[in-house]
């Protein structure tokens, strides 16, 4: 389980937080089904999955346990950096597999 420091507090739940607890290890390929489905319900649908931040905002609120609407109410400092998890924790793995195959 991980930590993302807050740089504008807010409330989840009722609850005023500094803080959100993430686990990405956790994150199954039905994480990501959820994610797409959720947004589709909206009508989005992603393009380029690496580096959209609507799709990693849906799959943050996965690994977080937070409803999506929670998401849509943090700071734009604390959403970039949420969205930043998700991108790079993806872009990680195919940089590594891109290095194996050199």
């Amino acid at each position: 389980m991980q930590e993302l420091k807050l740089s504008k507090a807010i409330n989840i739940n009722g609850e005023k937080t500094n803080s959100i607890q993430y686990d990405l290890d956790n994150l199954t390929g039905e994480s990501i089904e959820n994610a797409v489905k959720e947004m589709a319900k909206i009508g989005y649908v992603s393009t380029v999955q690496e580096v959209d931040s609507i799709l990693h905002a849906h799959i943050f609120a996965e690994a977080s346990g937070l409803d999506y609407q929670d998401m849509k109410r943090l700071g734009a400092k604390d959403y970039i950096k949420a969205t930043g998890i998700i991108r790079n924790f993806f872009l990680e793995d195919v940089e590594d597999s891109h290095q194996d195959n050199i």
